[in-house]
């Protein structure tokens, strides 16, 4: 691969890559308009995919939108492996990154773009040569129409298959879509524990097994909820409370749990988020807080009592949860719930959150995995149950 800048004596430029990057290399130059890569995890879709981009970047002059649902996911995810890649490449320039615009500019001409769909009027107005839609199972089918149609040559598009249903499976059978397939197995610079990780699916699910070790479509009845419907508005509500699953390598999941006249339960993700400490936690929640928040109950995990008592301590109205699994589900499951559309590590976790399974036999015990949120939800709406009277009394589990 030839290029002015180069990352090695000889002029050429030096990509380390997987078949997954040559594959849709391949579909890249036979005119394919869709370029969908179902895979499992660390299948280096996603890597391949940016190395990609980069590479037809210095080759010829184009806009490219890098797109995902919400900005702060892209941000996480795809926004670190690019600038990642342009680094090792020796291809990085700080003053071709326009960081105000998340834009970032070739000598050449050609312009990336990343942003999120939580503006209709970005979605609507940009147009592009390419656009990559990461985690494109996030996107609605009006969200795909749109950006397709502002796009005039080629969509590359990853996603993890955790739906049993989605519009992209019927895109897949499209005469101009070509399906890239991928898992861990064609991703030969893997260690072997995260190999050994991957694989040990099989011994706690085989729906998880399916969707992160072999790239298939979920199993649907291991999963625990279905029920979850989508709003955007803001809700009219009579009254409030928070959840809160404390974790450290696993995501810290603060949702905030709101309780309609029309017996409907309106649920937002407040955070999401690993390696937060006690202090950030509560720098966070008081830039989210209003004066009004401050009295309503934060139904917390009791696993970790020195939080609650910081909890405490800075003013907020933090109490013991009942962490009872199964009625705890039970309950959730018969309430009426609304989750908001760009709540999206609740959206994940509610596709993946699963019973146990062996062979044919499904347990009651969920799956210790996608279950921070899940967890979250589960302690206000099952702490605060309303009774009868149509108040909303308390529980608490007192160790």
């Amino acid at each position: 691969m030839k290029n002015s800048k180069s990352n090695n004596p000889n002029g050429e430029l030096t990509i380390n890559h997987t078949d997954v990057f040559t594959w849709n290399l391949e579909a890249y130059e036979a005119g394919k308009r869709f370029i969908i890569n179902q895979g499992g995890s660390r299948s280096s879709k996603t890597y391949s995919i940016c190395q990609l981009l980069v590479y037809l970047a210095i080759q010829e002059r184009l806009i490219i939108s890098i797109v995902r649902k919400t900005l702060p996911d892209l941000k996480g995810s795809v926004m670190k492996d690019f600038f990642e890649i342009l680094k090792e490449l020796n291809l990085y320039n700080e003053a071709n990154h326009n960081k105000t615009d998340n834009t970032y500019t070739f000598s050449n001409g050609s312009q990336i773009q990343f942003y999120g769909l939580d503006s209709e009027q970005k979605m609507r107005g940009r147009k592009r040569d390419i656009a990559y839609l990461n985690e494109a199972n996030e996107l609605s089918s009006e969200e795909f129409l749109q950006l397709n149609l502002r796009t005039s040559k080629t969509l590359f598009i990853d996603f993890n298959p955790s739906d049993s249903e989605h519009f992209l499976y019927d895109l897949i059978t499209d005469e101009r879509a070509v399906l890239i397939k991928s898992t861990y197995k064609d991703n030969t610079f893997l260690s072997p524990d995260q190999v050994q990780t991957i694989e040990d699916l099989i011994k706690t699910d085989i729906n998880a097994y399916r969707v992160y070790a072999l790239g298939e479509r979920p199993i649907n009845q291991t999963r625990i909820y279905n029920h979850f419907q989508k709003y955007v508005d803001e809700p009219d509500y009579t009254d409030w409370c928070y959840g809160l699953d404390f974790g450290f390598s696993h995501p810290m999941a603060l949702v905030k749990v709101m309780y309609g006249d029309d017996n409907r339960v309106y649920i937002r993700q407040l955070v999401y988020e690993s390696k937060l400490t006690s202090s950030q936690l509560i720098d966070k929640m008081n830039a989210i807080f209003k004066d009004s928040d401050r009295g309503k109950p934060v139904y917390c995990d009791y696993s970790r009592p020195e939080l609650i008592e910081d909890l405490k301590n800075a003013g907020f109205n933090a109490l013991i949860a009942n962490k009872s699994v199964k009625d705890g589900i039970d309950y959730v499951k018969t309430s009426e719930v609304y989750v908001h559309a760009d709540s999206s590590d609740i959206w994940k976790e509610y596709k993946l959150y699963s019973y146990k399974s062996v062979g044919d036999v499904i347990s009651e015990e969920p799956i210790k995995e996608n279950d921070d949120a899940m967890d979250a939800i589960r302690y206000a709406l099952f702490t605060r149950k309303k009774k009868g009277s149509g108040k909303w009394d308390y529980e608490y589990v007192f160790i």
